[in-house]
């Protein structure tokens, strides 16, 4: 998910907690914020030291630090540390490897930063459009290969003691929008709990944006959107979700990235070529959850992503289900996008024609009565 463009960069101090888990007795170099814009009081930096042992004098190294403060900020940095740790067990090839996160020592208890440190990696991003792939080899081929290789990998590899299970060990963030993560038995159940945390907060961050009041005709528009969103749940959900899990079939988790949005896909800088993946909101779940995100027009994946994917994946049973499980998965990042820009009527006018098009697509389905 992009991140509204709201902040500025600040220079962060290197901190005795950050030095402390890079190499030993290194001599830091340069430290560099970057240019990135982040939401709140998040920010980025570029670390790069000389470590103190090996026989070239020259050598460096290089890391990528994110800094967070407030409430929040622990569980943010917490939560990237352990959901990059997890997509890089399976997927080290495109992952830029994750180092640790903590506190720093020098900040007030009151107002505490805490922090990520990963390695830094060299991404080609010549282009301002950040909801694009782009063509040729870095686009929707190179796309889907990563993905399926991070789902085959992981798949049936959930943590000991959770087989059978979706969930995750913390709740990850997208941006700063929390993610409802405790374990579940079923896969219909974890998702609706998290939808319906996404669409608490949408709702919370959409009247905490409208300073005007709400008028007769944005009453009549949210009742509406009242209707469609229990309809959401109690009948599009249990028609596309719960054929997965009915007639002895069973969803084989395998770990979910969930934030799949061309910002968080970048080209190798090396002439090798191919993808680096990173910033993801991890958790144990359906495969195809991953490809909701094709479906916003937004971020131009389309349908290319995934025609690529299912030539390396099979589509789950029932097979003839699947453009609705895409439309219920697809609803989450519609969900956020009105969350994260609560004043720009579009996302909701957008989310609203996505609901009716996805009652309707249930109303429309002969086989509604099997479920």
């Amino acid at each position: 998910m992009e991140i509204p463009e709201n902040s500025i960069a600040a220079q962060p101090e290197l901190d005795q907690a950050v030095i402390a888990i890079l190499p030993p007795n290194c001599k830091v170099l340069s430290v560099t914020p970057l240019t990135d814009k982040h939401r709140g009081t998040i920010r980025t930096a570029k670390i790069v030291v000389q470590p103190q042992h090996g026989h070239d004098v020259n050598a460096i190294a290089e890391y990528f630090i994110k800094t967070a403060s407030g409430p929040a900020g622990a569980e943010m940095m917490r939560s990237a540390f352990e959901a990059d740790h997890a997509l890089y067990k399976f997927l080290s090839a495109h992952v830029p490897q994750p180092i640790g996160w903590g506190t720093y020592s020098s900040t007030p208890s009151e107002s505490h930063t805490h922090f990520y440190l990963s390695e830094f990696v060299a991404m080609r991003d010549d282009s301002d459009d950040h909801h694009s792939l782009r063509p040729g080899v870095d686009g929707p081929r190179a796309w889907a290969c990563a993905l399926a290789g991070l789902h085959r990998n992981s798949m049936g590899n959930t943590p000991a003691g959770r087989r059978g299970m979706f969930g995750f060990h913390v709740d990850t963030y997208i941006v700063d929008v929390p993610m409802d993560n405790a374990w579940t038995d079923s896969w219909e159940g974890f998702w609706a709990r998290q939808m319906r945390g996404l669409f608490a907060r949408e709702e919370e961050q959409r009247l905490a944006g409208d300073g005007d009041g709400a008028g007769g005709e944005e009453n009549k528009v949210d009742d509406e959107f009242e209707e469609l969103k229990r309809r959401y749940f109690e009948e599009a959900v249990p028609r596309y979700l719960r054929p997965l899990e009915s007639e002895g079939r069973q969803v084989e988790a395998c770990l979910i990235h969930s934030d799949l949005y061309p910002g968080n896909v970048k080209p190798r800088a090396s002439p090798e070529g191919g993808l680096w993946v990173y910033n993801a909101c991890a958790f144990w779940g359906h495969n195809e959850a991953d490809l909701g995100v094709c479906r916003i027009p937004r971020y131009k994946l389309g349908q290319a992503c995934i025609d690529e994917y299912l030539m390396r994946v099979p589509v789950s049973e029932p097979e003839e289900d699947f453009d609705g499980r895409n439309a219920v998965y697809a609803m989450k990042y519609h969900v956020l996008l009105s969350s994260m820009y609560p004043r720009d009527a579009n996302f909701r006018r957008v989310l609203v024609e996505e609901l009716r098009a996805l009652v309707e697509m249930v109303e429309a389905d002969k086989t509604v009565a099997h479920w």
